[in-house]
């Protein structure tokens, strides 16, 4: 499909010697000509960015590009840096589909020249709008491929295979993508929706369907086999990438020594195990749920987390939550997360790099004595001995389940120390876990 967009958008700017480009019905890039000739400022931010600004989008939607029916002029704006184009509303049986605009500053194109650009845009309405059922349609079949009913899974593994959608003997890989924090009520959906559909115009449907949900979207990735999931972890990476770039900017902290004032939108992505049949798709994306619910909750798991890279958090993520989970928090660490700020945070991360005392210090840019200061502390708040096989075990998977249940959220390392590593009260005398001295 976007092949074809392609050669329309090309074909009429090497005719017409102007410059091309086909954007949706909200103004995103769908593709543009390679022919040379003058461009602006505004196409070339929106080759690189894929989006127009709202900036930009105003001035060209005054002009009622929404609402025409035929092409019109839109003058220039050099504040903006835009060049006087035509526009040619992109409809199918009335429905706006998207625009064509092709750079004419000078007004040189003539009624046949726009006859063809008409004829170009009526071609390309009939490319988006079945571009707009097949991605539908994918999106059916897939939800029903993952659907708790067998008989509906079975029911899509044919539909899928019989489209030519997928290919019977090769193993498949879901991937689940959402913010790390999503905000209900807050457009989301549409913002997925809108990243998955530049996904596949990257890609068309062959070896990569996808659906949107409210506040999550979905992959089913095409891989090369049940070890090699690459194609998968590829996709996961752009629609994040998508994804993040459509989200608003998260609010404003305030500073501290490990973490910036503000900060970009955080979205995760989980890869569930590839399957070999259609049918047991489902596995793959209840894995991939539950990867990506960790690493949301475990920025120190990254932001692609494949499920077969997560250790004991495989089961830690199964266990029921509400009451029962609690019921399996050491009740030490209740201590500790009740302590002084940056307490809990010091012997996680001891816990995190296996007891070694340096390279905890410097991860949490404190000097070594505050670091056996603080690991003093907790031991004498705790009763727990960190030189301890099962003490470091409990106090650690403790550590993990509280953060996927929340009663430990993800933050900042900020720590305690003063300018030269030492909090005020840290610098009397290091203590070392267990009182045994540190190699």
């Amino acid at each position: 499909m976007l092949n074809e967009l392609q050669a329309i958008v090309d074909d009429l700017a090497h005719r017409l010697e102007a410059s091309t480009v086909l954007e949706d019905h909200d103004q995103r890039m769908v593709v543009y000509s390679s022919q040379s000739g003058p461009i602006d400022e505004v196409r070339r931010d929106s080759i690189l960015q894929r989006e127009t600004s709202q900036q930009v989008m105003d001035w060209f939607r005054q002009f009622g590009i929404a609402r025409a029916s035929a092409p019109l002029r839109i003058p220039s704006h050099p504040e903006l840096g835009i060049l006087g184009r035509l526009c040619c509303p992109v409809r199918f049986r009335g429905r706006l589909m998207g625009f064509l605009f092709l750079i004419d500053d000078e007004q040189r194109l003539g009624e046949g020249d726009i006859a063809a650009a008409e004829q170009a845009g009526q071609h390309a309405g009939v490319l988006l709008y079945e571009e707009e059922l097949s991605e539908r349609l994918s999106a059916s079949v897939l939800s029903h491929l993952l659907a708790p009913s067998a008989e509906l899974r079975e029911s899509a593994a044919r539909q899928l295979l019989e489209q030519g959608l997928a290919t019977a003997d090769a193993p498949h890989a879901v991937v689940y993508v959402r913010p790390a924090d999503p905000t209900p009520g807050a457009g989301l959906a549409e913002l997925i929706g809108e990243a998955l559909s530049e996904l596949g115009r990257q890609h068309g449907h062959a070896g990569l369907l996808r659906v949107a949900r409210p506040d999550h979207g979905l992959l089913l990735a095409r891989v090369s086999s049940l070890e090699d999931d690459r194609a998968a972890r590829a996709a996961a990476e752009e629609a994040r990438r998508m994804l993040a770039r459509r989200l608003p900017a998260a609010p404003a902290r305030p500073a501290g020594p490990a973490r910036p004032a503000a900060s970009s939108p955080r979205v995760v992505a989980g890869i569930g195990d590839p399957q070999r049949h259609l049918t047991a798709a489902v596995v793959s994306y209840r894995q991939a749920l539950l990867a990506a619910r960790v690493a949301a909750a475990v920025p120190s798991v990254g932001d692609l987390a494949r499920w077969q890279d997560l250790g004991a958090f495989r089961a830690l993520v199964q266990l029921p939550l509400g009451e029962r989970s609690a019921s399996c928090l050491d009740p030490r660490l209740g201590k500790l997360l009740g302590a002084e700020t940056g307490l809990a945070e010091t012997v996680e991360a001891y816990l995190d790099l296996g007891g070694d005392a340096k390279r905890t210090a410097e991860q949490l840019n404190v000097h070594r004595a505050t670091l056996y200061y603080r690991l003093g502390k907790a031991q004498r708040l705790t009763g727990a001995d960190l030189h301890d096989g099962n003490d470091r075990l409990a106090l650690h998977l403790s550590f993990k389940l509280a953060r996927l249940t929340e009663r430990y959220p993800p933050t900042a390392n900020a720590g305690l120390a003063g300018p030269d590593g030492l909090a005020p009260d840290e610098a009397e005398s290091p203590v070392v876990p267990g009182g045994r001295p540190e190699p």
